[in-house]
Formats: structure tokens, C-alpha cells, sequence
């Protein structure tokens, strides 16, 4: 083979395949559309390295580890939000030591959308750089025109040679399955309902759904809905009920729907693509959800599960 391009548009497909193809005896090729954010971070923690050689138990380890990595991840979402500028210039100063010399920043390595709209890919090692910098991996930023009888013919004209043509782009949401669901004989439609804190739908009963963060660990999100379904069994088996329904109530029957995920807060193409298909959210609690870890984490634990919104019966 003389090289394998590689069409991307989750990233973090590509920064962890194109290290680990670039290995072998040909060069490859990344083809992406626009570039992202990248952050290149060590695979050995130096801190846990530390803690170890003191002979810290590993569960401590892995808490203090845990915390730190919340607490960094919290900061680089909200200053996201708060002050952008400052860190898309952290985080291209953080990847323009390791680009090879005279590569083109601009064109492939700075993002059109804020830090943190779409994805910040991490790099583990700074191994997708160091491919680049070596010569087995280079990269093309551009769109599919065809594919031809050699490889790929992209908007510019130009024609990448490929023998193997990996795709790692364009997947669409599929809605809790693409699972036909009924309440009472009558179809549920999605797309009509609203969601309720993120972890339920209005007006079908006994069924919680687990969606993480984009913007952190997905079972940081995990375990504190797990919390509130196990508060809600609590109340249950209190009022000796076997269904519990989220039911707007008569003075939110006619707030304002919104999207359920916001363009200006998160948009990558697989989230837009999908948004007719997918529940909205409300204007007020408790029909909102994609806050972040810092605020549910506060909010969750103490949400209030017996104030008309959960119907149980």
C-alpha cells in the first residue's frame, strides 16, 4: 500500500487511529473537513507516579486523581464560555511546539467554532504530532469532490493516492435505538416530547435514560442520575406506587420548547443533523438538562422529586 487516507470528522476517531496505522511500513494520510482542538496530555499521570512511589493506596490514588481531573476539566469548560479568546490561544500555543516546521496552522490545526463547541480531542503522548512531525502521517484539510480508480479526489483538485480508504465520518443519532415505543397503544414521538432534568420524558412512564457530558467524564454524569432514579424508587415504594410519569404541569403546558442541544453551547455536525428527531427542553427547571458537571452536581443530589412534575401512581 502506499497510503491510507483517512476522511474524519469525529476526530477523536482519527487522532488515536493515525498514530497507530502510521506505524506500519507506508505513510497515511488525514483527510478532515475542518480542524479541531487539540490537547496532548501524558499517559503517565506525573502525580500518580508520585503518589505511587509513597506507597499510597491505589483506591486514594485514583479519588485524588479523579477530583484533580474534574476540577481541571470544570475550569477549562466554564473559561471556555467566559473567556474564549484566551483559550483557543492556550490551546494553540500548546500544539505549536509539537507541529512540524512550516506546516500550515491556519488551515489545519485552527478550529472555525469557540473551544469546547464541538470536541477538544485529546492526544495521548502527543502521538498524532509526533507521526506528523516524523513524515508517516500527513494531513489534508479539504472535501471528498470523488473517489477515483487511485485514491480520492478531494475539492482542490488535487488527487490523494490510496490503496485503503478508511471512513470515520457523518454517523447520525439514533433515538433511544430507533426503538418504536408506545404508551398506552399510541406511538411516542420524540421529537413532541420534553425532557425531564435530562434522565426522563415527559409522558412515558418508568423509563430513565443515561446521557453523560460532552465536555467531561460520561460516568460523572452517570452516577449522579443513577443517584436520583434510586431516590425515586425510594419515594415509590413510600407511596407504595408502581409508575412514576414526568407530567408538565398546567402552568408549563405552554412554555417555550427549545432545542435539545443548543447551537451556540455544542455543534457538531452529528448533533445538529439529528435535533428534529430528538426530545427538547424547556425554558425552567426541571425541563432543562446540558448543564455542566460543576452546577448538577450541586443541583442533582438536592432536586426536589415529590413537586408535581414526577406523577406517581
Amino acid at each position: 500500500p502506499k497510503a491510507y487516507p483517512l476522511q474524519v470528522a469525529e476526530r477523536a476517531t482519527a487522532r488515536t487511529l493515525i498514530p497507530a496505522i502510521a506505524k506500519g511500513p507506508e505513510p497515511v494520510t488525514m483527510l478532515q473537513r475542518s480542524p479541531t482542538y487539540y490537547l496532548s496530555r501524558p499517559t503517565n499521570h506525573e502525580l500518580a507516579t508520585t503518589l505511587r512511589a509513597l506507597d499510597i493506596p491505589d483506591e486514594w490514588t485514583h479519588e485524588i486523581l479523579r477530583r484533580q481531573y474534574t476540577v481541571q476539566t470544570n475550569w477549562l469548560a466554564r473559561m471556555s464560555l467566559e473567556a474564549p479568546d484566551e483559550v483557543h490561544a492556550f490551546l494553540m500555543e500548546g500544539m505549536r511546539p509539537l507541529l512540524p516546521e512550516g506546516i500550515d496552522v491556519a488551515k489545519h490545526f485552527t478550529p472555525r467554532y469557540r473551544p469546547w463547541q464541538q470536541r477538544i480531542a485529546l492526544v495521548p503522548d502527543g502521538d498524532l504530532f509526533a507521526a506528523l512531525r516524523e513524515g508517516r502521517a500527513s494531513i489534508v484539510t479539504d472535501t471528498i469532490a470523488t473517489f477515483t480508480e487511485h485514491g480520492i479526489r478531494v475539492g482542490s483538485g488535487e488527487e490523494i493516492p490510496a490503496d485503503v480508504v478508511v471512513t470515520a465520518t457523518g454517523f447520525n443519532l439514533s433515538v433511544f435505538g430507533d426503538i418504536a415505543f408506545t404508551v398506552d397503544d399510541e406511538p411516542v414521538d420524540f421529537a413532541e416530547r420534553v425532557t425531564w432534568r435530562g434522565m426522563m420524558i415527559s409522558g412515558v412512564p418508568n423509563m430513565a435514560y443515561m446521557f453523560g457530558y460532552f465536555r467531561h467524564s460520561w460516568t460523572l454524569r452517570i452516577d449522579l442520575v443513577a443517584d436520583v432514579v434510586a431516590r425515586l424508587f425510594e419515594i415509590m415504594r413510600a407511596k407504595g406506587a408502581v409508575v412514576v410519569t414526568p407530567t408538565l404541569r398546567s402552568t408549563e403546558a405552554d412554555m417555550p420548547k427549545r432545542a435539545w442541544s443548543d447551537p451556540e453551547n455544542f455543534n457538531a455536525g452529528y448533533v445538529l443533523r439529528s435535533q428534529h428527531l430528538l426530545y427538547k427542553q424547556g425554558d425552567r427547571e426541571p425541563w432543562t438538562h446540558m448543564m455542566e458537571h460543576d452546577q448538577e452536581r450541586e443541583v442533582l443530589p438536592k432536586a426536589e422529586l415529590d413537586d408535581g412534575t414526577p406523577v406517581y401512581r
